[in-house]
């Protein structure tokens, strides 16, 4: 797994890994889903923990929901 570096006069980045299919708990079934890491790092003297937590979050919710882009 790698890390994201911040490098001046960068204040974010985001790094993607890649999606593979895994197995998952779906009830009492094991069922495969294509799932991939995200790795963020941010620079805590420009950006707040909360404003770091939603926009992963939308990053997520987008991810997973790519219809959200169309709007």
């Amino acid at each position: 797994v790698l890390s994201p570096i911040i490098n001046w006069p960068e204040v974010a980045i985001l790094g993607p890994g890649r999606a593979r299919l895994r197995p998952v708990m779906d009830g009492d079934k094991v069922v495969g889903r294509t799932l991939m890491n995200l790795s963020t790092a941010f620079d805590h003297r420009v950006i707040d923990g909360q404003e770091a937590a939603e926009f992963v979050s939308k990053i997520k919710a987008l991810l997973e929901e790519p219809e959200g882009l169309a709007r």
